[in-house]
């Protein structure tokens, strides 16, 4: 028994040993151009999949089938993904087929994937995969449009997929037109008055202070979004300059496209008491009026602050619910928190609606030059 004991202890001893010493050696490669062994393979595939099927039971899917959910996906995708991903109907980048593991073409991978596990692996990214996670954890409705595009993607085509992200700058002599094309038109339009979604803020006539302190708080991260934080990083001061001045000296073109939901809805008592809350506020709640600061009117107390007047109810909506969250940070976050804490559901949903229909119902001449 003595023997035996004495025997397996310097077996372990001396494997530990040998375990060492080829670790310290550096004789096993690492390199990525001799990829994983077969059995490492299929250990981290099976661990992830076990896992994302595990820890995406439980999560909520809203409807993914709103007006241009997967456009604005798309253009998130052609943003965040391309790189190692590849556009649909093409092959993977030259780089990425050069990683290990190598990312996969999702047409394929994904294509048995529930949307929850989607969205779970797009929030969270995967270890020892090089998937990342969302540039922010505070944002979940930013991740959703790109679930509805991959949920598409099996049977999009590379034609369909450049008419979602590719628009035509028309004048190519013009730099910062240019770069509005690649960048930001396939959601906010060429002249900052397309409505892709409903989740997507109108920037045609948006103060110009206001516009240029919202994209450097992208720039700085210290707005939270996956969407606009990585474009926003790489801008010299000099271009976040000229974008605020582009998009701000844009005509605002009073569309129907940000009445739709006005239109199909009879709204006439909430699109009221969302008027008298903007105008004069709740004294007895201690909630001020909102038109000092964001219209309509032709006065504004700063021009930090941004106009509401014909902005989408639903993106008014998530953006005070992310201040009452603490989630959306922001320039003027901290006047935001104290406000947005005494907002019921009811009275944020009223206050969208009001300065989504404010220009349709009021005929303000100032509405119409407003956004967010």
């Amino acid at each position: 028994m003595k023997i035996t004991f004495r025997r397996t202890l310097i077996t372990v001893t001396l494997l530990a040993v040998a375990g060492v010493v080829v670790l310290v050696s550096g004789v096993i490669p690492v390199t990525a151009s001799s990829g994983h062994w077969p059995i490492t393979a299929w250990l981290l595939d099976y661990a992830s999949d076990r896992s994302v099927d595990f820890h995406s039971n439980g999560i909520e899917v809203p409807p993914l089938d709103e007006t241009g959910m997967v456009k604005l996906g798309a253009g998130t995708y052609q943003t965040n993904c391309i790189f190692c991903h590849g556009q649909p109907g093409k092959e993977q980048p030259p780089v990425a087929q050069g990683m290990t593991p190598q990312p996969p073409l999702l047409r394929v991978s994904m294509a048995g994937m529930s949307s929850e596990e989607k969205f779970y692996i797009l929030k969270h990214g995967v270890k020892f995969a090089g998937m990342p996670a969302w540039p922010t954890q505070n944002r979940d409705d930013e991740i959703w449009p790109v679930v509805a595009f991959l949920n598409q993607l099996p049977e999009m085509s590379h034609q369909q997929y450049l008419k979602d992200t590719r628009v035509d700058p028309a004048e190519t002599d013009n730099p910062i037109k240019r770069f509005v094309a690649e960048h930001c038109a396939s959601c906010h339009g060429l002249d900052g008055n397309k409505n892709v979604n409903r989740r997507v803020p109108v920037l045609a006539g948006q103060n110009r202070a206001y516009l240029k302190a919202s994209i450097q708080s992208f720039h700085d991260m210290t707005r939270h979004s996956g969407v606009m934080m990585p474009v926003a990083y790489h801008l010299t001061q000099s271009q976040i300059n000229e974008l605020a001045g582009y998009f701000a000296n844009q005509s605002r073109n009073d569309s129907a496209n940000h009445r739709r939901e006005l239109k199909e809805l009879d709204m006439n008592d909430l699109i009221d008491f969302g008027r008298q809350l903007a105008h004069e506020g709740d004294a007895s709640a201690k909630i001020p009026s909102c038109v000092d600061c964001h219209g309509p009117g032709d006065w504004l107390r700063s021009d930090t602050h941004p106009r509401l007047t014909g902005q989408p109810a639903w993106y008014i909506t998530r953006q005070l619910e992310l201040f009452g969250q603490r989630k959306r940070g922001g320039s003027e976050a901290e006047i935001m928190h104290k406000i947005a804490d005494k907002l019921d559901d009811r009275s944020r949903r009223a206050l969208a609606i009001y300065y989504e229909s404010a220009a349709m119902h009021e005929g303000d001449a100032t509405a119409k030059e407003g956004g967010s």
